[in-house]
């Protein structure tokens, strides 16, 4: 029971569980399955402590979709870091919203896009390419497919405020 909901946040959402509910679960069960004073079913006890060790060690490590990865490295980005260090820790990732401005509106047409879940707010512009951009910010994606943005925002070439805004 107490490795479903971590299977389902992991495996069903593709959202990362952090190391140190791994880690109280593991112990958990290895208080309650290790075999303290020698019993009938001790082998058993071994047996599925064993196996559950290596069904958390598998969640953990196994990165299930491209999500896991992706939010390990925007984690390693730090306030302050430059930019150059942070395009060499998201290299690899696919940069930019990926999504197309609409073709009647002109070049120079700026909006504000919010954040749902988030107090923050953006000033939009249009790419060369004809992508909708985040102003003062670097956008991350770590899929065509999917609409994760990790978003660095930068202010005299640092980094200065990093966030995730998942699809």
């Amino acid at each position: 029971m107490g490795l479903a909901p971590i299977a389902f946040y992991e495996v069903g959402l593709a959202y990362p569980v952090s190391w140190w509910l791994y880690l109280a679960t593991g112990t958990a069960f290895a208080l309650a399955l290790w075999p303290f004073a020698p019993g009938r079913f001790q082998r058993v006890r071994i047996f599925t402590l064993l196996a559950i060790s290596v069904a958390i060690a598998a969640l953990y490590f196994v990165p299930w979709t491209s999500r896991k990865p992706f939010l390990r490295n925007l984690a390693k980005v730090d306030v302050g870091m430059t930019e150059a260090r942070v395009h060499h820790i998201m290299r690899g990732y696919l940069v930019g919203t990926g999504l197309p401005v609409c073709p009647f509106d002109g070049p120079t047409k700026i909006t504000t896009l919010s954040i749902v879940g988030s107090s923050s707010q953006y000033s939009t512009a249009t790419s060369p390419d004809g992508q909708m951009t985040l102003r003062e910010t670097i956008v991350f994606r770590h899929s065509a497919y999917s609409s994760d943005w990790g978003i660095v925002s930068l202010s005299d070439g640092r980094v200065s405020k990093v966030e995730f805004s998942p699809d």
